[in-house]
């Protein structure tokens, strides 16, 4: 698949999103998909394509899923390296649906998955081949995931940005992380999470986007 044809399938998704999503979060945060529409919206996404171009990962561990725009993104390089599979952990919140307090850190804001819909969605179905998706809180699913799976190459953190949970997330994936791998970290910039990790292990973060950056192992 052209990076042009998944781009199309994706505006495709999100015009279908915005047909039958409207409202708010419990929270007070307008409903959304998660990612910048437009195709402007898909930088980000090119740039970890052509990162995983280069890197060729054999195994990538991703928290955080949502609609699954940047899942795509990750998944087509793996498909045009011919190797590589994305193990991804999310804990969905489905528009109009109701969930007991604490079930979402309060941080959270409004990205949903439509009604009837699952993590990933618009992840087109011929790039599901490679993909492993497991639902729960990363805090409880990250650490036997990266038990099971063993040595990773690229991981991502993008799913709850409260710095415990950030904190966590890197100090477990840099620890299974090979050398020459790379860790990435979307909205880098909510809380003092990376700038205190990326210190910690002494790595200059490289920017992959306006909250989106990167270090290598």
């Amino acid at each position: 698949m052209a990076v042009e044809t998944l781009i199309a399938l994706l505006d495709e998704r999100a015009a279908e999103f915005w047909d039958t999503v409207q409202g708010e979060t419990a929270r007070g945060h307008r409903y959304n998909t998660g990612r910048v529409t437009g195709r402007d919206g898909y930088d980000e996404g090119l740039r970890l394509y052509r990162l995983l171009r280069e890197l060729q990962p054999e195994t990538g561990v991703e928290t955080g899923v949502c609609n699954g725009v940047s899942t795509a993104f990750v998944l087509l390089a793996m498909e045009d390296n011919r190797k590589g599979v994305l193990h991804s952990i999310d804990l969905p919140e489905i528009a109009g649906e109701e969930y007991e307090e604490g079930t979402f850190w309060d941080g959270k804001g409004g990205a949903v998955i439509p009604p009837g819909k699952e993590p990933g969605w618009m992840v087109p179905p011929g790039l599901r081949e490679r993909w492993r998706l497991v639902l729960g809180r990363s805090q409880d699913e990250l650490p036997p995931l990266l038990e099971r799976v063993g040595e990773i190459d690229f991981f991502m953190h993008d799913s709850e940005h409260s710095y415990e949970c950030m904190s966590f997330e890197f100090s477990a994936a840099w620890s299974a992380l090979r050398d020459g791998g790379v860790l990435v970290a979307d909205d880098v910039n909510v809380n003092a999470a990376w700038d205190e990790f990326t210190r910690e292990v002494d790595r200059a973060p490289e920017a992959l986007g306006p909250k989106l950056a990167m270090i290598t192992k």
